[in-house]
């Protein structure tokens, strides 16, 4: 079943060119996807009896046209090919006439709230959230983004702040988004973002970006963000559609 909701394009949304920001994108995506999760009754509940969290692993944004500055939107969402892991989930933002403007989809795993180790649910648990269908309409990337390591030039770091933090207790998903556009010093023109998310960022953790020089895939920019110990937490690809 679809999950509506509809929001008037407003100040805290846009940049100068009066078009909704990528962070402000990513934001009402995972506020829909928090408040659908909430009105899923039986699959709430179980989680919130054992201690459990959705984690989002992955997200393909495909960015048709940036909504507007005064804009009413609907952003709609609909969950598939759940399963006792994980499950994925399409979400949407159309205007008034109907028209997509923004086409997503994510996958996240449900993950023990106290350990952070990913967590099986029962299979009736997973049947309750009464899956939708695939859009085939969305290009099929995997998961798994990759890079050359030996290509990795550094940008900067920086230190995790309350501010950067979501009811999880760790790094909200679209700061990883926003880290990277903002240590790189030029613009990059994408209408395509997606995001590998592997482990996650807590409180005065330090950030390390990267950023993967490569001339042969111009139309593409690719960050890897790493922890002090040099694990990979994050990898974040911006791309432009050409077809």
């Amino acid at each position: 079943m679809m999950y509506e909701m509809t929001i008037l394009v407003s100040n805290s949304h846009v940049d100068n060119n009066e078009l909704m920001k990528p962070d402000a994108i990513l934001n009402v995506l995972q506020d829909i996807e928090g408040m659908h999760i909430k009105e899923l009754k039986t699959f709430t509940k179980h989680l919130n009896d054992n201690n459990l969290g959705v984690f989002l692993l992955y997200r393909q944004v495909e960015i048709i046209r940036k909504p507007k500055f005064g804009e009413k939107i609907i952003v709609s969402t609909y969950p598939y090919n759940t399963n006792i892991i994980g499950g994925y989930r399409h979400i949407y933002i159309s205007n008034e006439a109907g028209e997509k403007l923004v086409k997503t989809n994510a996958f996240g795993a449900y993950v023990n709230l106290n350990t952070y180790v990913p967590t099986r649910i029962p299979k009736d648990i997973a049947l309750s959230i009464n899956d939708g269908v695939k859009d085939e309409s969305i290009p099929d990337y995997p998961r798994k983004i990759h890079y050359d390591e030996d290509k990795l030039q550094f940008l900067e770091h920086i230190t995790i702040r309350k501010s950067h933090i979501d009811r999880y207790n760790h790094v909200n998903n679209v700061h990883y988004v926003t880290f990277v556009l903002d240590a790189i010093n030029r613009n990059i023109d994408f209408d395509r973002i997606r995001a590998e998310y592997l482990k996650s960022f807590r409180l005065h953790d330090v950030v390390n970006i990267y950023y993967e020089m490569n001339d042969s895939t111009k139309n593409k920019a690719v960050f890897v963000l790493k922890d002090n110990a040099n694990l990979v937490n994050a990898v974040i690809e911006f791309s432009k559609n050409n077809s």
